[in-house]
């Protein structure tokens, strides 16, 4: 409390001075540090002002708060501490600012002053498109103009001068004004936890730190109920939908430091907002869900149920080849008989048979195709494999820019057809969500997956839910699981061991027949480091005749250590691209990202306006240092990176296993060492050795690799859906055991 009285007595005592900009000096965009001349009124000689800010144009009139220091060698100076550029009010001063904006000088400057007049700043501010009015103003001209503008004036440099201040990255300005227009800056000075909850990008650790700077009350409302909203948004990177309240409770205990009572106070607060929804699912704790999540499994549940339940005229399969197993023939009989079909099975148990068949019935019938997968990689392998269209969901369903709505939807639902999802565990539920509201009873879905992967990176366990309640009696999903591995696939010692981790069986190195698979020991991670490292450069390729660049992948547990993706990225782009010309981010203190031509990088999120997604593997053909952008190839389509968009790219010579899902390479090599233990789990294993086709390469501790084959308990998600289901069936006839909690 004595620090908080101290920080407001020395803001009380700052000295607040006006000048004009002579010089900039110095000006770093990264760290905003500035060194500027200004000429003080009333003052002979211009004085030099340092501190953090923005980087005003010269000529530009601003005022600060701040007090006066002496350095060693520079002598006499004014460290500001707050800095604003006023804007200029006669169209000599205005004609000036836009003479240094980029793009313009005097000429163009003159035309737009004379264009607009007066109003020619707020037009930038209000109207800036209208700027193309003026000759010899592109979009291109304009476009840099924009950003230059709001960078330099009006709410954005206020908020990025209050970010300064209190040392919190200053891209969250636009984000922040964006939200709160004019107002931004005393919202984030009144209210810094509001900010946590309502404007993307900052979360609450960040709004915390902002409210420790400012003095907020550790213990008020706004504090507790951003931090239990913290905890539950954690849980759902973690892949869950909602957590036990007791759990959440307890987290949430831990992260605030504070009682119990007053967490508890928080909870029942955010459940009477209905921020946050309780529900008592049968045989299961007190879940807390928060409200978004809580209406996906909904909207999931009753539409799944709706196609299942829904009579419609079934589809004669005809007489079916003899070379499909029983297994098979019933898949297909499934769909043709149900609105809703779910398709399980291993490598080698022919998944894909079925579905070449199941659309030979449906041509038959002259039904419309809709095939589709949650990734482009996992899309392309349908369609090689069935011969048809295949897309990635996000494409079904039209993908739009500016947030990412879908053209189809509950109000405009998909053409009516066959709609078959490849690769179903790795729908999260609000991916789900999307695709199931476009469907209607029109539309016979069969949703394909292996349900003893890894479950889908976002949250949820969607397929592993469905297939639960299917089991439950009286479930009108039918679920057929494929064991028996065919002769084409027998040859292959990944496939046999594949199935031989789900067993639990003890893994065997075999080099003969189509599918190869050798495990090498290492047991300290320098030494897995070395000899995966030559096996991507040199070992693999030379045997098997493989790109290492395109064909090789390395699939880790982990980021860190020296079996971890960053070890390997590292290492590996130091190998093949070293030399090339190459774009170099520094990252705040820590070691700077480096992109070079050639480099195999990946998208980490989805973004809609570029059609590029999470997952997304492709390799850099260009860069343009001094605008610090790259060319990026995805596909056979040039993409191109603007510094702000690069955040979302990586290396991608090594990937988690997680990140591998849907993808399929020609060789494969995964690190798995004990410093990997809290990872080692069946499931983690598996995925990763059903990635590779011709080559599989496990180079590890074999205690690591015994213990990945002998946890067979998938790590629990906490969601609803299942449950969900089952009371959407008894709904629908009348009566429900889910039991919601004001």
């Amino acid at each position: 409390m004595v620090g908080d009285v101290e920080a407001r007595d020395a803001k009380a005592d700052e000295e607040r001075l006006e000048g004009r900009v002579l010089t900039v000096t110095f000006h770093d965009p990264r760290s905003r540090y500035t060194v500027l001349r200004v000429a003080m009124p009333g003052e002979l000689e211009p004085a030099t002002w340092v501190g953090r800010c923005s980087g005003p144009e010269e000529g530009a009139q601003i005022s600060a708060a701040g007090a006066w220091v002496m350095h060693p060698v520079h002598g006499k100076q004014f460290g500001f501490s707050r800095l604003l550029v006023k804007a200029p009010t006669t169209l000599p001063g205005i004609q000036r600012r836009l003479e240094r904006y980029p793009g313009l000088g005097k000429d163009k400057a003159e035309k737009i002053v004379k264009r607009f007049g007066v109003d020619t700043l707020s037009i930038l501010d209000k109207q800036p498109r209208r700027l193309l009015e003026v000759e010899g103003i592109g979009p291109k001209t304009l476009e840099r103009v924009i950003e230059h503008h709001k960078a330099r004036s009006g709410p954005v440099a206020e908020v990025e001068n209050l970010l300064v201040e209190l040392e919190v990255p200053t891209f969250h300005a636009e984000a922040l004004v964006r939200r709160y227009a004019a107002g931004a800056a005393e919202m984030l000075r009144s209210r810094p936890y509001r900010l946590a909850r309502e404007v993307r990008g900052i979360g609450f650790m960040t709004a915390d730190r902002i409210a420790r700077a400012l003095g907020v009350d550790m213990e008020s409302d706004d504090r507790i109920d951003a931090g239990l909203m913290y905890v539950l948004e954690q849980a759902e990177s973690e892949g869950h939908c909602a957590l036990p309240m007791e759990r959440l409770i307890a987290e949430a205990v831990r992260l605030l430091e504070l009682p119990g009572g007053r967490i508890e106070e928080g909870v029942q607060r955010l459940l009477q907002g209905r921020d946050v929804l309780g529900e008592q699912l049968p045989q299961g704790p007190l879940l807390c869900f928060p409200a978004h999540l809580h209406a996906a499994e909904v909207r999931v549940a009753r539409r799944l149920i709706e196609l299942a339940i829904t009579a419609r005229a079934p589809w004669d399969p005809g007489t079916l080849p003899p070379h499909l197993s029983a297994g098979q023939a019933a898949a297909v009989r499934a769909i043709a008989r149900n609105g809703l079909a779910i398709l399980t099975g291993g490598p080698g148990t022919g998944k894909s048979t079925v579905i070449r068949q199941v659309i030979e019935v449906a041509q038959a019938h002259e039904a419309e195709l809709l095939l589709a997968a949650p990734t482009g990689r996992a899309a392309k392998r349908l369609a090689e494999a069935t011969r048809a269209e295949a897309k990635t969901i996000h494409r079904l369903l039209e993908i739009q820019g500016q947030g990412g709505a879908f053209t189809y939807n509950a109000g405009n639902p998909l053409p009516p057809g066959l709609v078959v999802i490849d690769e179903a565990s790795m729908l999260d539920i609000a991916l789900a969500d999307a695709l199931f509201s476009a469907l209607t009873t029109e539309h016979r879905l069969l949703l394909v997956g292996d349900v003893d992967q890894l479950p889908s990176v976002g949250p949820g366990n969607v397929l592993r839910d469905l297939i639960h309640a299917a089991s439950a009696e009286s479930s009108p999903i039918p679920v057929v699981r494929l064991t028996q591995i065919f002769r084409q696939a027998e040859g292959s010692s990944i496939v046999v061991n594949a199935h031989a981790i789900l067993s639990g069986s003890r893994l065997e190195g075999d080099s003969s027949g189509d599918g190869q698979f050798f495990v090498v020991t290492a047991r300290e991670p320098e030494r897995a480091h070395e000899l995966v490292v030559k096996a991507m450069t040199e070992r693999a390729p030379r045997a098997y005749g493989l790109d290492p660049r395109s064909d090789v992948q390395i699939l880790c547990p982990m980021h860190k250590g020296r079996a971890g993706t960053e070890a390997f990225n590292r290492a590996l782009q130091e190998h093949f691209t070293k030399g090339e010309p190459e774009l170099v981010l520094e990252s705040g203190g820590r070691p700077p990202r480096i992109f070079r031509v050639g480099d195999r990088v990946m998208q980490t999120r989805n973004d809609y306006d570029r059609g590029v997604f999470n997952g997304d593997i492709g390799r850099v053909t260009g860069v343009e240092a001094k605008s610090e952008r790259l060319l990026v190839e995805i596909d056979g389509v040039t993409v191109m990176y603007e510094r702000n968009q690069l955040a979302a790219l990586q290396l991608a010579y090594a990937v988690t296993i997680h990140k591998s899902q849907g993808s399929e390479f020609p060789a494969v090599i995964i690190p798995l060492l004990t410093e990997h233990w809290v990872m080692l789990r069946r499931n983690l294993l598996y995925t990763a050795v059903t990635r590779a086709k011709r080559l599989c390469l496990l180079v590890g501790d074999p205690k690591a690799i015994a213990q990945a084959v002998r946890r067979s308990d998938a790590a629990m998600r906490h969601t609803g859906l299942s449950g969900r289901l089952v009371a959407a069936l008894r709904e629908a006839l009348g009566e429900s055991e889910i039991i919601e909690v004001d």
